[in-house]
């Protein structure tokens, strides 16, 4: 069976010299929460931009202990949301899919082209179909042609009291949104088992100081199965018409 990490509820599973300041968009998904005072700042980790990977890489691991080291971090330090996983089937240049692989998954987990949804409580299952799959073929750039990939949204915890870390909501930030694609108040992570483990991270820390960061990242890095980059690291600052938010990179002193 799979390892689920501690506590998680698979239910509701310094600035650098010469930085650039750079604006962002706000985004609106719908109708947003009336907020009577929006939260000053927050500072949020890309890792990593499309630029740079699209995430980090897991190195030499398996797939089971590259799904168990993401839910230990997910259990250890954050309240996740329902998790979503799949089976997809991507563009592989130089490269197609097995039929027999194909159809095996699409008798196991029946869904739309390309893409095949699967319950949670078949996570288990899937994970061994892709093992049984193992090892995949690549093409001259590494990528193989079916990718296992697991999803969550989630809030992290305080290092200090294992409580929720304040201002952990989206609408607190008129649901802004980076250029880089994190939505100010909220964090997401995604792990994508191929040829090649990856695991992409977006965080959002509300009113963080730098000494709030210089407990917090090490405190995450302890629980994570790859290295935080000191490159991705960007604190918004409400504008003074309180109508956006403004970026300056940063480089938390742990990664300094």
């Amino acid at each position: 069976m799979i390892m689920r990490g501690p506590g998680l509820d698979l239910r509701g599973a310094v600035a650098v010299d010469g930085a650039d300041e750079s604006p962002a968009r706000r985004v609106r998904v719908g109708h947003s929460s009336h907020v009577d005072q929006l939260e000053e700042s927050a500072v949020a980790y890309d890792g990593l931009p499309i630029s740079s990977g699209g995430a980090h890489g897991l190195g030499r691991i398996s797939a089971r202990d590259a799904l168990n080291a993401w839910l230990r971090f997910l259990g250890m330090r954050a309240e996740a949301s329902p998790i979503s996983c799949w089976f997809a089937f991507p563009m592989t240049p130089r490269l197609t899919v097995d039929p027999e692989a194909v159809r095996l998954i699409a008798r196991e987990f029946p869904g739309g082209r390309g893409s095949h949804s699967v319950p949670w409580d078949r996570a288990d299952d899937a994970l061994s179909i892709f093992e049984s799959l193992e090892p995949l073929p690549t093409n001259q750039w590494g990528m193989a042609p079916v990718w296992l990939w697991f999803t969550a949204s989630f809030r992290i915890r305080s290092p200090s009291s294992q409580e929720l870390w304040p201002g952990q909501d989206p609408d607190r930030f008129d649901r802004f949104v980076t250029p880089a694609g994190v939505k100010l108040g909220a964090s997401s992570t995604r792990l994508i088992l191929q040829a090649k483990r990856s695991m992409g991270l977006s965080v959002s820390i509300p009113r963080a100081s730098d000494t709030d960061l210089a407990e917090v990242v090490p405190w995450l890095q302890a629980a994570l199965p790859m290295r935080l980059s000191s490159k991705h690291w960007t604190r918004w600052t409400l504008t003074k018409n309180k109508r956006s938010y403004r970026g300056r990179k940063i480089v938390p002193v742990s990664l300094a």
